[in-house]
């Protein structure tokens, strides 16, 4: 009696393109996701030389200026958060995606602003991509490679993200010269098309583990409120121990202390309840 056949697998999933693909699939799933956090990483280090250019373009002082940098941190830090919860949700390529077309709009509307509350906008938006996108790739070394090859795999990975902040300031002052400082947000377009190519192609649909998205996922909504206030202290404490007052600073430095204690004390709770992370 011959044994049933095994079920084809989902499309779009990782044992399809496995089985699409072959052996190789797994370097071009890594090449996909190195492409997008380079992206991100030049998009974050390139903004430092057209800060002259801004603070010309709209009479900003050097406080103000700041938050161009600022910003994109902040906003990185705290999307890191949510990307477990993104992945098991939405799966890897429409979170994946979805990070790009964000960091895509961020670039074009930086490019395009005409006052400089939108050229925050545009980085706050850029950060926040970047902070999903960037914890990815160790996610994906992990699981699509063997233990024997994701020390390999990581030094790929390493080798090419390092050319991001390498490459990202030379290219963006040659830009600045040539065509002003809304050249370099659009920088990021190409990189962020390519991605949006590869990724339709490489990246799968599913979340970790290959398990489908699971629309049932919720989010950890008390501990997210209280990582983020205490990132937001903790960044603009350090910021006030040094040029604001010293009391500004104390409460700040306290505020981001409380919030750490919050924060273990309430996924303790969580896990002695039994409950996801």
């Amino acid at each position: 009696m011959s044994s049933p056949s095994s079920p084809a697998p989902v499309p779009g999933s990782g044992e399809a393109l496995r089985a699409r693909y072959g052996p190789r699939y797994r370097w071009l799933l890594l090449a996909t996701v190195m492409v997008g956090v380079m992206a991100s990483i030049m998009s974050s280090t390139v903004v430092n030389v057209a800060i002259p250019g801004l603070s010309h373009q709209f009479a900003l002082g050097q406080e103000r200026a700041q938050w161009v940098t600022s910003g994109f941190m902040v906003a990185s830090t705290v999307s890191m958060l949510v990307t477990p919860w993104l992945l098991a949700r939405f799966g890897y390529r429409a979170t994946f995606n979805g990070c790009m077309v964000l960091l895509l709009a961020g670039g074009l509307l930086g490019g395009f602003a005409q006052n400089y509350p939108l050229v925050l906008v545009a980085r706050v938006a850029e950060g926040l991509a970047a902070g999903v996108v960037q914890p990815i790739p160790a996610i994906i070394i992990m699981r699509a490679f063997e233990p024997h090859e994701q020390g390999r795999a990581s030094g790929l990975f390493g080798m090419g993200v390092v050319l991001a902040p390498a490459l990202g300031p030379s290219v963006g002052g040659l830009l600045v010269d040539a065509f002003g400082w809304r050249s370099i947000f659009f920088m990021v377009a190409p990189f962020c098309a390519l991605c949006l190519w590869m990724a339709r192609r490489y990246v799968p649909t599913t979340g970790p583990g290959g398990a489908a998205a699971s629309r049932a996922e919720s989010l950890d909504w008390i501990g997210l409120t209280v990582g983020t206030m205490g990132t937001l202290s903790l960044l603009n404490g350090l910021v006030a121990l040094r040029s604001g007052p010293p009391m500004e600073a104390a409460l700040l430095l306290t505020l981001a202390a409380v919030c750490l204690v919050a924060f273990i004390a309430w996924q303790r709770r969580r896990a002695r309840r039994g409950r996801r992370r």
